[in-house]
C-alpha cells in the first residue's frame, strides 16, 4: 500500500510503467506539432486555416494527460466524482442504493400520472433509461442527478412530477443522500494509493493516446491545402514519426498567443 502523494505531485512522478510504444509515438507527435505550430512562419498560416488558441489548448490538454503532467490532486478529485469502483464502505454504499431503490420507482409512478401521452412517455423514457456506470456509487449519483433535474426543467409535466415527489418527502431524504455521498467521495479522495489505482492512472494515459490521434487527424484535415507536405511532416501530420524534441516543458509548448488574428 503506497502512501498518499501530495496533491501537486505530477502523475508521471508516480511509480508507473513506461508508456506503450503506440502511446509514446502519439505523445511525440503531438508535442512536435505543438512546438512547430508555434513558430512564427507556421503560426500565420495555421491561423488562416482556422487554428485558434482554444484548439491549441485542447492539444496541450491531451499531451498533458498522456504525458502524466496532470496533478494527483486533480486526478483524485475526478476519481471521487466518478469512482470506477466502490470504496470499502459497504454500509454507506448500501445507503445510496436504498435511496435509489426507494425513489426511482416513486418518480416513475409520478410520471405515470401525467395526463398527456407524449409528455408521459418522454418522462418515463428519461427516468427509466438504464444508467451504465462502473460503480454503485456513481450509478446512484447519476440516478439522483436525473431525478433532481426534474425541478430545473420549466415544463409543466416535469414540474408536476417533481412536485409529487416533494409532497412525498424526497427533499428531506435527499439531504441525507448527499451527506452520505459526500462522505463516500471524501473517503475516495483521501484514501491511500494502491496498485489498482496506479493501474487505472496508467490506463487513462494509454487511452488518452487515442484522443491525441483523433485530434491530430482533425488538424491534418484542417491544414490540408494550407501547408506543403514537407511542412505537414514537420508538424508530425505525415507518416514519419518525428524525432524526440529537446526537453521542452509543456508550459512552453502551451504558449500560442498570436499578436493579431490573421
Amino acid at each position: 500500500m503506497a502512501s498518499l502523494p501530495a496533491p501537486n505531485t505530477l502523475l508521471r512522478d508516480l511509480a508507473l510503467p513506461a508508456l506503450s510504444p503506440p502511446a509514446h509515438e502519439q505523445l511525440r507527435r503531438v508535442c512536435a506539432f505543438l512546438y512547430v505550430v508555434g513558430l512564427p512562419e507556421v503560426q500565420t498560416r495555421a491561423l488562416l486555416a482556422g487554428y485558434t488558441p482554444e484548439i491549441h489548448a485542447e492539444g496541450v490538454y491531451h499531451a498533458s494527460v498522456v504525458g502524466g503532467q496532470r496533478s494527483f490532486g486533480e486526478w483524485r478529485q475526478w476519481r471521487s466524482l466518478r469512482p470506477p469502483r466502490d470504496p470499502d464502505l459497504p454500509d454507506l454504499v448500501a445507503d445510496l442504493d436504498r435511496f435509489v431503490s426507494r425513489w426511482r420507482p416513486r418518480a416513475l409512478s409520478a410520471a405515470a400520472e401525467v395526463p398527456d401521452v407524449g409528455d408521459r412517455g418522454e418522462l418515463e423514457d428519461y427516468l427509466g433509461a438504464s444508467i451504465e456506470r462502473p460503480s454503485r456509487t456513481w450509478r446512484a449519483k447519476a440516478c439522483v442527478q436525473r431525478i433532481e433535474h426534474l425541478a430545473e426543467v420549466p415544463v409543466p409535466s416535469y414540474q408536476a412530477t417533481w412536485a409529487a415527489l416533494v409532497a412525498e418527502g424526497i427533499q428531506t431524504e435527499l439531504a441525507r443522500f448527499h451527506e452520505v455521498l459526500e462522505t463516500v467521495q471524501d473517503f475516495i479522495a483521501t484514501t491511500s494509493l494502491d496498485a489498482d489505482e496506479l493501474a487505472d492512472i496508467q490506463a487513462a494515459r494509454e487511452e488518452g493516446a487515442a484522443s491525441i490521434d483523433a485530434w491530430l487527424t482533425a488538424r491534418r484535415r484542417q491544414f490540408a491545402g494550407h501547408f506543403t507536405e514537407e511542412t505537414l511532416s514537420l508538424l508530425a501530420l505525415g507518416e514519419a514519426v518525428p524525432p524526440p524534441l529537446p526537453d521542452v516543458p509543456l508550459s512552453l509548448l502551451a504558449r500560442f498567443r498570436p499578436a493579431a488574428r490573421a
